[in-house]
């Protein structure tokens, strides 16, 4: 999931590149530019983009650069299936919240409800994590264990029928 952000914010960023690059050569026909302008806004994206790109590890930028180079050469169909993936996702998550919301039989304001989100998203996020640990540590044992097995299953080996035969 990390990799597909990854891909689309990389995406974004040279979209907004793209625009942006279009938006300084195209002249402007008022003489006094908005900054509401939607050039503006994509230069603004464009930075705040670039900043996050910046704070990432030299290998987390070699991993949304990789995914970038995939995302291009996926198909427009290929590209509107991830998308959908990523909408029934989104959806997912939003009914998750809406639910635990419900659940909690709070009556909040707005800011407190966006709060409540948040927080939900953080703790939800890391019992993601700890299952996904979890799981990994069982996998590996468990992997231990049929290694172990086939290990002295085959150091014993059997005589075979036309050994046995002579």
């Amino acid at each position: 999931m990390v990799r597909f952000f990854a891909a689309l914010i990389l995406t974004g960023f040279c979209i907004a590149d793209s625009q942006a690059q279009d938006a300084t050569s195209t002249p402007s026909v008022s003489a006094t530019p908005q900054a509401t302008s939607p050039a503006a806004t994509n230069i603004g994206r464009f930075d705040q983009l670039r900043k996050a790109f910046d704070q990432l590890s030299v290998e987390q930028q070699e991993r949304v650069v990789q995914n970038l180079h995939r995302w291009q050469e996926l198909s427009q169909d290929e590209r509107e299936v991830l998308r959908q993936r990523e909408r029934v996702q989104r959806q997912k998550v939003e009914a998750s919240i809406t639910e635990a919301y419900q659940k909690s039989g709070l009556q909040l304001n707005d800011e407190q409800r966006a709060q409540f989100r948040k927080r939900y998203l953080q703790e939800r996020r890391r019992l993601e994590e700890q299952l996904a640990r979890e799981v990994q540590e069982k996998r590996q044992a468990g992997n231990a264990a049929i290694i172990e097995i086939l290990k002295k299953e085959f150091s014993n080996p059997k005589p075979s029928a036309t050994a046995a035969a002579h």
